[in-house]
C-alpha cells in the first residue's frame, strides 16, 4: 500500500479538507467576487456563472420618479425609455470618456464601470449616469453625472450655484456668474458614508446599495469635487450639466483612510498633514479638470477622451 493510499484511509480530516477545497473552488468559479473577476476575467464567461448573467446580480429597486410616475427597473442592456433607470453590466469597462447627452463625459484616470444610468424627471428630461472606479477591488472613485436631454424652463436655475457658496466647502470657485447667459462654478467638499450611502438622494442611495450588494468595499469618507454649469438656450430655455466626483482618500488597495475620520472636516483638516495634502491636491487637480468637464460637456474633446496628463486625480490607481 502506497503512502498516499494509507494517508487517504487513515486521515479523514485530510479527506474532508480536500473535498472542501474542491467544493469552494467550484463556488468561487460560479459566484466570483469583483476582486476575483478583476484578476481572472475569463470567469465571467463560464456558463451558469452569476457574472455570466448580469441581471441576476440583484440590481436595486427603482426610485420614485420626481413627477410621481412609477419607474421600471432595467437590469439589461436594452435602451432606456423616458423616466427609467437601469443597472447596466458592471463588468463593462471604460477609460478616457463616454458619450453622454450628445457630448462627451470625461473620465478621470483609471478604469470606470457603470452602476446606474437612465432618464428621470418629467418626460425623462434629465439624463443621469453613475459610475465607479476600483483599485484591487476597493472603490476609489464614484462619478455622478447629470445633464438635460432638452432645454429646461429658466425658473430656479439661478439657484444652481448656491452650493458653491456653502461655507462648509474646503474651497470653491465661481467661473461665470451670469456672464453671456452662463452660470458655472465648482467646489470641494466631503461626503461621509452613513447607513451605507453618502446622500439621501434616491439614485445615489440605489447606486451605493448596488455596490454593497456586489461586494465592493466602500471607504467611510470621500472628498467630493462638484462642477455645475447652466447656459441659456436659443429657445429661451436653459441647458444644464453637473458632475460630482467622489474621491477616496485611502491607502492603496485598502479602505484605510490616510488620516483619522475627525480630520476630514474644514476646521480640522490642517491638523493632519496627510488629509491636508490630499485636499490641496484635489483642489489643484480640479482647477484644471473643470475645464476638461466644460469642454467635454459643451464643445467636445479630441478623440472623445480626456487628456491623460490632466486626468490623474489624487485617488487614481498608481501603476
Amino acid at each position: 500500500m502506497s503512502a498516499a493510499s494509507r494517508l487517504w484511509r487513515r486521515a479523514p480530516l485530510w479527506r474532508f479538507s480536500l473535498y472542501s477545497c474542491i467544493f469552494f473552488l467550484v463556488l468561487a468559479a460560479f459566484f466570483p467576487t469583483p476582486r476575483l473577476l478583476h484578476l481572472l476575467p475569463w470567469l465571467s464567461r463560464l456558463p451558469g456563472s452569476t457574472a455570466h448573467h448580469p441581471a441576476s446580480q440583484g440590481g436595486p429597486n427603482p426610485p420614485t420618479a420626481p413627477d410621481g410616475q412609477n419607474q421600471a427597473g432595467n437590469n439589461n442592456n436594452e435602451p432606456l425609455s423616458a423616466d427609467r433607470v437601469g443597472a447596466p453590466d458592471i463588468n463593462a469597462s471604460f477609460t478616457g470618456g463616454i458619450p453622454f447627452g450628445g457630448h462627451t463625459l470625461p473620465l478621470p484616470a483609471g478604469t470606470w464601470h457603470p452602476v446606474l444610468s437612465g432618464q428621470i424627471g418629467p418626460d425623462g428630461a434629465m439624463l443621469v449616469n453613475i459610475m465607479v472606479r476600483t483599485d484591487r477591488g476597493i472603490v476609489t472613485g464614484v462619478m455622478i453625472a447629470r445633464t438635460n436631454a432638452k432645454p429646461l424652463p429658466a425658473q430656479g436655475v439661478d439657484a444652481i450655484e448656491n452650493p458653491c457658496h456653502d461655507d462648509r466647502n474646503f474651497s470653491s470657485h465661481i467661473a461665470s456668474e451670469g456672464n453671456n447667459g452662463v452660470l458655472e462654478c465648482w467646489r470641494i467638499s466631503r461626503a461621509t458614508l452613513n447607513n451605507g450611502t453618502v446622500s439621501s438622494d434616491d439614485l445615489i442611495r440605489m447606486a451605493f446599495e448596488r455596490l454593497h450588494t456586489l461586494g465592493f468595499p466602500v471607504p467611510s469618507v470621500f472628498i467630493v469635487t462638484s462642477w455645475v454649469r447652466a447656459a441659456k438656450a436659443q429657445d429661451g430655455g436653459v441647458t444644464t450639466a453637473g458632475v460630482d466626483t467622489l474621491l477616496a482618500p485611502v491607502q492603496p488597495g485598502t479602505v484605510q483612510l490616510l488620516a483619522p475620520l475627525p480630520y476630514w472636516e474644514k476646521n480640522t483638516v490642517t491638523q493632519a498633514p496627510a488629509a491636508q495634502r490630499f485636499v490641496l491636491a484635489t483642489q489643484q487637480w480640479m482647477a484644471n479638470w473643470s475645464g476638461v468637464l466644460r469642454s467635454g460637456l459643451t464643445a467636445g474633446l479630441p478623440a472623445g477622451i480626456a487628456p491623460l496628463d490632466l486626468s490623474v486625480d489624487p485617488a487614481a490607481p498608481r501603476l
